[in-house]
């Protein structure tokens, strides 16, 4: 009997147990979101909206939801801003109401209602449409006046966001990307500035210089010019948009630049014509607004040859190599990598069975780096000592590919350098020329005892 006893307990317990969680924790969870739904504004989400639109202070607007993206109808016919549209969107769907003021004939004026600052019509993909009115902020500046028109009650919204973004200018709707492209797809980049003509082309991930030299270009530096046109946007829209390119200086810009992109090379063009205040007009060449840039992006436009060089001798890829030689005066090392994958010094001799610290090998072939580039000199010139060169570095590949360095003179604290086959002269800082000397002592690995 004890034992039936306590079973009825257990059972007693376990359903006092699922009555406390099914109503008071989850059932008060669905309790709380069934409130919350019910301060809500509009039951209908982001996803439903087709269009918005908007009379403020500043103008009129009507935005159209285009698939991911936003078209502005008005005030002129253009791609809007996603961010800011978004925002709107979201701040109208958000929208909650704090508390009603029920009055059949409330005093408008009162709220700011009469006449509403801003007024909202929102036009859903099923076809129905919602209207809203937002007037003055309550005495805290944290709640705004609202009134659904038709309806004789003032809504207090619980937040100031929707009035903030409704009460935008009309240009914040608009999108201002001064040039369209996606990156991955640049091809080439071509930038006339003035009387000075870069072009340059890509492959893979690595940027050349084919004008006005040849070259390997800095890739980081390229892409910081690439990253400066993408972000660049429109200071401020030129009205009426266009009736001759002459008025703007864009006939003869002072600045052309030409993205290609895909496969087909398809040409996106920038130009960049006269002065006005701080600020240059320009134009895409594809539409027919003008517009205003910042003189930033025209100071970035405006290319230094010796910061969008690779300043690399060599560029190494470890992985690949598979033998240095490194002659400095009468002095020759020779490394080279085993059959294991390991490298060995081969010259000087003895010490082929020993394994190596193989970064202190590496480290010094890749800072054969320039602090400046020089271009059109006479190779042969004594100055340079390319005839009698201090240290001479041949790298090979797996595919016996060689790629040899040489060191000649040295002037000051810089050591002239060239890679055999080219035009250029690299001035490299010259203590190269000590890290080159390697104590074989210091590049074999210390054996534990």
């Amino acid at each position: 009997m004890k034992w039936k006893n306590l079973g009825i307990l257990a059972v007693v317990f376990a359903l006092l147990l699922a009555y406390v969680y099914y109503y008071e924790i989850k059932g008060e969870k669905k309790r709380e979101d069934a409130e919350e739904k019910a301060k809500k504004l509009f039951q209908f989400e982001e996803k439903d909206i087709a269009q918005i639109d908007l009379k403020n202070p500043e103008g009129v607007l009507s935005v159209q939801k285009d698939k991911d993206s936003w078209k502005m109808l008005k005030p002129v016919d253009a791609k809007a801003d996603k961010s800011t549209c978004d925002s709107l969107a979201g701040d109208i769907v958000n929208a909650k109401v704090d508390r009603t003021i029920e009055d059949p004939h409330p005093n408008w004026k009162n709220f700011g209602l009469e006449p509403a600052a801003i007024q909202l019509t929102v036009k859903l993909s099923g076809g129905k449409t919602h209207e809203l009115e937002l007037g003055e902020k309550d005495f805290s500046s944290s709640s705004v006046f609202a009134r659904v028109p038709g309806q004789n009650k003032v809504l207090v919204l619980s937040s100031t966001m929707l009035q903030g973004d409704a009460s935008k200018k009309m240009i914040d709707f608009r999108d201002k990307s001064v040039l369209e492209f996606q990156r991955d797809q640049i091809k080439a980049l071509n930038i006339a500035h003035k009387d000075k003509e870069f072009v340059f082309e890509k492959n893979g991930d690595d940027w050349f210089i084919k004008k006005p030299f040849e070259g390997r270009g800095d890739t980081s530096e390229i892409n910081s010019i690439v990253s400066d046109l993408e972000l660049a946007k429109v200071e401020d829209f030129v009205n009426p948009p266009l009736d001759a390119l002459k008025k703007y200086g864009l006939d003869k810009p002072q600045v052309r630049v030409d993205l290609f992109l895909g496969d087909n090379k398809t040409r996106r063009t920038l130009l960049i014509g006269d002065q006005i205040d701080k600020t240059y007009y320009a134009k895409d060449d594809s539409r027919d607004v003008v517009f205003k840039l910042k003189e930033d992006l025209l100071k970035k436009l405006d290319i230094d040859p010796q910061k969008v060089r690779d300043k690399k001798m060599v560029r190494v890829d470890r992985s690949n190599l598979n033998q240095i030689d490194v002659k400095l005066g009468d002095k020759l090392f020779s490394f080279a990598r085993g059959s294991d994958d390991k490298w060995r010094l081969i010259k000087p001799e003895g010490n082929q069975q020993k394994n190596l610290q193989e970064y202190k090998i590496f480290w010094p072939i890749e800072d054969l780096e320039g602090k400046e580039l020089l271009d059109n000199v006479n190779l042969k010139d004594a100055k340079y000592g390319f005839d009698s060169p201090s240290a001479q570095i041949v790298i090979t590949d797996k595919n016996k590919k060689s790629t040899e360095v040489v060191l000649g003179k040295t002037e000051d604290d810089r050591v002239y350098g060239i890679v055999k086959g080219g035009t250029t002269v690299y001035k490299i800082d010259k203590k190269i020329l000590e890290a080159l000397n390697f104590k074989v002592d210091e590049i074999i690995e210390k054996q534990e005892k």
